[in-house]
């Protein structure tokens, strides 16, 4: 008792004090007395409780707590436990014994230990982290303690926890539970291969242990009972299950050690006393090489090692079959031909478990092993071994799935020795609903025929269900049809006798989501109708779901409400299979967030409330809003981000998605306030360790691309260059994509900076240089380059447009070449026709006459801005002939809107761009052309072919032709008869008013076409008078005024007595209700 308790106060100390390697050796120390069964009897009384609470402080991981349990069974542990105790289970109540003050005293230290893990469990996720590490601490002291051991002198229970360890260390299922967060710098594979080191080298010592009780022990039946074959197949399988560089090579080795043990041990005939290789020591072997060649042509591209791989494999294949096959021939069944289906099975399902991509692997031992056992009197595989076959195609999903699995369902139809059984059928029905090519369908079909055909199998609902999956999947014209066949076939068997064919819920549900894709809601819901109607058959909760997920698709709120209505009243009438899900009020949400209503918000909040309301009165926690269910209610207020923000801080855990609903909602905002506070929340996810995935990176990017201000472009780009930190650094997560990249690039196009073009022009050239590197998420595409040139049609630069077009050829050139990921398209050639219309230089509408051949050549089809843009080009290019070519085109765009398209119906910007056109150029009666258009837009507006009617721009355009007019009396005096016209009908105008430019433009055509006269003094006096009393007039309608009227006709209309006077005036001297309407913008005057 005395060593006990010193025992339990040294675990105490080194457990405080974190010396692990202390406790290991006090926990073995433990053990030991404990053995002993003098002690719990003793007079001293020790409760075994006492004893268990020790034990569970000594360590946090597993081996501790099942010691603990095994010598106290009441106390509450857990089996397998890697993380730290919670406080709870170390102050669970106890029966001390009354007179134990050791007791005692050793609750009150587990109860000071329990408050300090109480404290350390709010970093619980960096103890996760190092559980690994602990684990390979734990290990490689085990191995070390047993190699200390001298030989002879290893217990059972040092024996036993060898092979616990091994059996451990060489599964792929500890792979992925205890080191699934160790693949960061390489890691991952040093911990697979010291795993693999540590199990040979416990063999090793249990190898040599076996030999010293050979050698030196009367009895060695109980060492022979540690290592046999299975113990060296330990290692084996955990070198096969490493996958590193070596393994294979490291397996073959441990199975050569054993067949040269089974030479030198002889004797042994029971399964557990035998070293005879046994089927699964090649198997493993056989993986082991298999993976190597496959890792070694894929990864590495070496096909010549692949291939020397690929040999060892089947060489080791020849070898079982000449050590096992063998004595099948001679008629000798040894050890291990008992149960060999069942071991070739299970190693089948081992392998389509861990190597999911690699069902070869499976199919090429099943081929080996039905070739060599032909002939022996052994029976080596089943119809269950085809269909596992079968199933890990399946489960690969690869291109080849369908035909492999094919092959082998017709090799099993023509086997004389097996049948295909119903799994086999549905087995290939699954490789056909993975894969994705249309003879699918046809072929699924095939198979449902075949079995029906032979009348050996008799197909089920489930085998139905998938044909039927199959087609509700595609979704395309017809499949719901095929499904309604399909179930009123399967109505037929059924009413024949066939049972087992009889549709069920999931049957009806199937053929409901295939209405539902192929034609809409409606569809789908006369399909609930019919359930629900169905006497034997009640809707479940899928059906509502799938109903209500349709209604969802299209953004219909109302109807998808009203389906989660009906599905909660079926419930309440006694359909259980009916009751409401959290995910039925998240499809519901869904609706609400799609359906773009101003009223979605307030709803959806409605609805949230509900489920806490529910779950709350009815406990029913299934329906307690979880993070799901709020990011999808930050979703339905997108438009409002502040009330988005509110229910971010509402919800009890937030993710990453919770915080980038609302920064998409800020950057969707616009303006310098939105993109600060996107960039606050992307700060704010750091400092809550929620780790920003490249979504909410994109977020903060966009809002600041979209804020407006003059340093947006530069904080977008830094947030970038933060993004290529971070993957630099291991994060894998947040690699730039382009996607990414073209949001800066976007910023840079937005922004009036100064470089800006030649900024976004850069990156896109560091996007194609990544790019070729090997960088394929970083190709530029056609979006990519659109925002560049869009860049610098705003740049107002003069090599603008040549830059822009220099892009665009680049483009096509890239798709001539097979790149089709940068064709260009509408918006592109737009986007560089706008850049020369930027420009200004003097031959910009022949160069964009230009792109649109290109563009007409490429076989895309021009819209309305691309039109417009080209008017706007040939209107401002002031070349001989360029009205006639703008007016061209307009005629062009009224044609095609006339043949039926109608997406090129012609503008206000269109009609007056043309008008324009004529009244910058020189032709002879452009003012009577101008007036033209002016009628036909009119006319156009009359017969609804335009939206618009003609506003005070398209009048002024007409004005300004006429006041341009230059020629003889007689066509001055035409052109003067159109501007009176416009300016009457202007002014007597219910809908339009002149504005200043109308006044001055008018002015000036007095001053330019009529003659010096009574009536031209009439007509300013009367047109400065209407432009006083509209108060529009500015700097230009003073000229012109002073241009048109003598020196005293200005002095009587400015009120000014002294005629030098009344000359000299300025606009700022005039009364400002004269002036109060006109816009204050400086305009060129053309004297």
């Amino acid at each position: 008792p005395i060593q006990l308790l010193t025992t339990v106060v040294a675990a105490f100390y080194f457990s405080t004090k974190g010396h692990r390697n202390s406790c290991l050796v006090l926990r073995r120390q433990l053990t030991n007395i404990l053995a002993v069964p003098m002690v719990l009897n003793g007079p001293t009384r020790l409760h075994t409780a006492t004893v268990a609470i020790a034990v569970s402080c000594i360590l946090d991981y597993s081996r501790a707590a099942s010691s603990a349990a095994a010598f106290a069974p009441s106390f509450s542990l857990r089996k397998r436990c890697i993380r730290p105790f919670p406080s709870s289970s170390l102050t669970a109540p106890v029966p001390l014994a009354s007179n134990s003050p050791h007791c005692t005293a050793l609750s009150a230290a587990v109860s000071s230990v329990g408050g300090e893990n109480a404290v350390q469990s709010k970093s619980s996720a960096k103890i996760n982290e190092q559980n690994s590490t602990e684990y390979e601490i734990d290990n490689l002291l085990l191995v070390e303690q047993t190699e200390s051991i001298p030989r002879g002198q290893l217990t059972q229970d040092n024996k036993r926890d060898m092979l616990t360890v091994m059996r451990q260390l060489s599964s792929m299922g500890r792979r992925r539970d205890d080191i699934a967060g160790t693949s960061k710098d390489g890691s991952y594979t040093r911990q697979r291969r010291q795993d693999a080191t540590i199990v040979e080298r416990l063999l090793d010592r249990l190898s040599h242990e076996y030999q010293y009780s050979t050698e030196f022990s009367n009895d060695s039946r109980q060492s022979n009972q540690d290592v046999n074959a299975r113990t060296f197949n330990l290692a084996i399988k955990a070198w096969a299950n490493a996958n590193v560089r070596g393994s294979a090579e490291k397996a073959e080795r441990v199975l050569k050690r054993l067949k040269v043990a089974n030479i030198n041990g002889g004797g042994a005939v029971t399964p557990s006393t035998s070293l005879q290789p046994d089927l699964y020591s090649f198997a493993y072997c056989y993986a082991a090489w298999y993976r190597e060649s496959i890792f070694a042509s894929k990864n590495i591209g070496n096909m010549k090692a692949s291939s020397i791989a690929m040999r060892k494999a089947e060489s080791v294949l020849q070898s079982m079959k000449q050590t096992l096959m063998r004595e099948a021939r001679e008629g000798v069944q040894g050890p291990h031909s008992l149960n060999m289906v069942e071991d070739v099975n299970s190693l089948l399902i081992m392998w389509s478990n861990t190597n999911v991509n690699l069902p070869d692997l499976s199919e090429k031992f099943l081929r080996f092993l039905e070739a060599g056992s032909r002939g022996t009197i052994d029976t080596w595989l089943n119809t269950r071994s085809y269909n596992l076959v079968i199933n890990a195609w399946a489960k690969s999903g690869r291109i080849e799935s369908i035909h492999q699995a094919e092959l082998l369902l017709e090799e099993m139809e023509k086997s004389n020795k097996l049948a295909p059984d119903l799994l086999s059928y549905s087995g290939v029905i699954s490789c056909m609903a993975k894969g994705k090519r249309a003879s699918s369908v046809k072929k699924a079909q095939d198979i449902l025929h075949r079995m029906t055909k032979r009348n050996i199998v008799r197909p089920d609902n489930v085998v139905f269900n998938q044909v039927m999956n199959i087609f509700s999947k595609r979704g395309s014209k017809g499949s719901a049809e095929q499904c309604e066949k399909l179930l009123g076939r399967m109505e037929d068997l059924a009413a024949e006798g066939n049972e087992l064919v009889a549709p069920d819920i999931r049957t009806y549900n199937i053929v409901l989501s295939a209405h539902a894709r192929e034609k809409g809601p409606s569809e789908a819901e006369k399909v609930l109708q019919r359930i629900e109607m169905h006497g034997d058959i009640k809707p479940n909760s899928v059906t509502y779901i799938t109903c209500m997920d349709s209604y969802a698709k299209i953004g219909d709120a109302h109807n998808s409400l009203r389906v989660l209505s009906l599905m909660e009243k079926s419930f309440e009438n006694g359909n259980l299979q009916a009751k409401p899900t959290r995910r039925a009020y998240v499809s519901a949400l869904n609706s609400l967030a799609k359906s773009g209503r101003g009223d979605a918000g307030a709803r959806a909040e409605a609805l949230v409330q509900t489920m806490e309301k529910m779950s709350a009165r009815d406990g029913n926690y299934d329906l307690k809003p979880d993070t799901n269910v709020y990011n999808v209610l930050i979703n339905c207020h997108k438009n409002s981000a502040a009330r988005a923000e509110k229910v971010l801080y509402r919800m009890g855990k937030r993710d990453v998605v919770s915080y980038s609903n609302v920064m998409n909602a800020y950057s969707k905002m616009g303006g310098i306030k939105a993109a600060k506070r996107a960039q606050a929340l992307l700060d704010e996810m750091q400092n809550e360790d929620v780790e920003p995935n490249a979504y909410a990176f994109n977020s903060a990017i966009t809002a600041w691309s979209r804020s407006g201000s003059r340093g947006g472009p530069k904080k977008a780009e830094e947030l970038l260059q933060k993004m290529e930190q971070l993957y630099e650094a291991g994060n894998s997560e947040l690699q730039p994509s382009a996607k990414v990249y073209t949001s800066v690039i976007s910023a840079w196009a937005k922004s009036n900076d100064p470089g800006s073009a030649l900024r976004a022009e850069i990156l896109l050239k560091l996007m194609w240089a990544m790019y070729k590197r090997g960088n394929k998420s970083i190709k530029p595409n056609t979006q990519t380059f659109t925002s560049v040139i869009s860049a610098w049609g705003r740049s107002r630069d003069k090599e603008a447009g040549e830059r822009a077009e220099h892009l665009l050829d680049q483009m096509i050139k890239l798709y001539e070449k097979g790149n089709n990921d940068v064709k260009p398209n509408v918006l592109t050639f737009t986007a560089a026709i706008h850049a020369y219309s930027r420009a200004g230089v003097r031959d910009a509408a022949t160069k964009a006459d230009g792109i649109l051949k290109k563009m007409e050549a490429m076989g895309v089809n021009p819209n309305i801005q691309t039109y417009n843009n080209l008017i706007s080009l040939w209107g401002n290019s002031q070349q001989l002939g360029a009205g006639k070519k703008a007016e061209s085109i307009l005629t062009k765009l009224e044609d095609e809107y006339r043949d039926g398209n109608k997406n090129m119906r012609p503008t206000v910007i269109s009609y007056t761009n043309a008008i324009n056109a004529w009244a910058k150029n020189a032709d002879y009666g452009k003012a009577e052309k101008a007036n033209d258009l002016l009628e036909r837009m009119k006319e156009m507006h009359a017969a609804g072919a335009i939206a618009d009617q003609p506003n005070e721009f398209s009048y002024t355009a007409v004005l300004n032709a006429c006041a341009t007019t230059y020629g003889e009396y007689g066509e001055k005096q035409d052109a003067f008869r159109i501007a009176y016209r416009v300016f009457k009908e202007m002014s007597d105008s219910d809908s339009l008013k002149p504005n200043h430019v109308s006044y001055s433009t008018f002015l000036r055509a007095i001053s330019k076409l009529m003659p010096d006269g009574e009536k031209k003094d009439s007509m300013v006096s009367a047109a400065f008078r209407l432009c006083i009393r509209d108060g529009q007039c500015d700097s230009n309608c003073l000229f012109h005024m002073k241009n048109a009227a003598p020196p005293e006709l200005v002095a009587e209309l400015l009120g000014c007595s002294d005629l030098s006077e009344a000359c000299a005036l300025e606009l700022v001297e005039l009364p400002p209700s004269w002036r109060c309407n006109a816009m204050n913008t400086s305009r060129p005057r053309n004297k």
